[in-house]
């Protein structure tokens, strides 16, 4: 195999040095990366009228929803902190609790729809983790 190896990079050293590169066509242009070459052919065209429409697959669309949710749900919380959950025990810590067991409620909800985005999604490198809820809240608390 190491002969087989040394024997190419020779010839295409060889080849290089001799200018049998210098006038392919495309040389010094860039790498047109429009398309996915990945893609099944007969998929391309919807792909892209879909993509020229600001559309994306419905999988990637319910990922950005999911996230567009979460962003909202933490965004309350953080609001409901700085009003109702600093500075101990007072009237107002009861408010706390209950936008506190809304937000848990929502992460449920969320990580419901976190399973099954994960099945539609066409590999793992696609899927989410589920939300912490428990994580989400302390980090609120001790960033306010």
């Amino acid at each position: 195999m190491n002969r087989l190896e040394s024997l190419t990079e020779k010839r295409l050293r060889e080849a290089i040095e001799n200018g049998e590169f210098d006038n392919l066509p495309g040389k010094g242009e860039p790498i047109d990366l429009r398309e996915n070459p990945f893609e099944d052919p007969d998929l391309r065209m919807v792909h892209r009228l879909l993509k020229n429409a600001g559309f994306a697959p419905a999988w990637i669309e319910e990922r950005k929803d999911i996230e567009a949710e979460l962003t909202a749900a933490q965004t309350k919380l953080s609001q409901a902190w700085r009003l109702f959950g600093q500075g101990g025990e007072h009237p107002s810590e009861a408010e706390w609790h209950r936008c506190e067991k809304e937000f848990r409620e929502k992460i449920l909800e969320l990580n419901q729809r976190v399973r099954i985005y994960n099945l539609k999604a066409p590999a793992t490198v696609f899927h989410r983790r589920q939300i912490d809820a428990d994580k989400i809240v302390e980090s609120i608390r001790a960033s306010c």
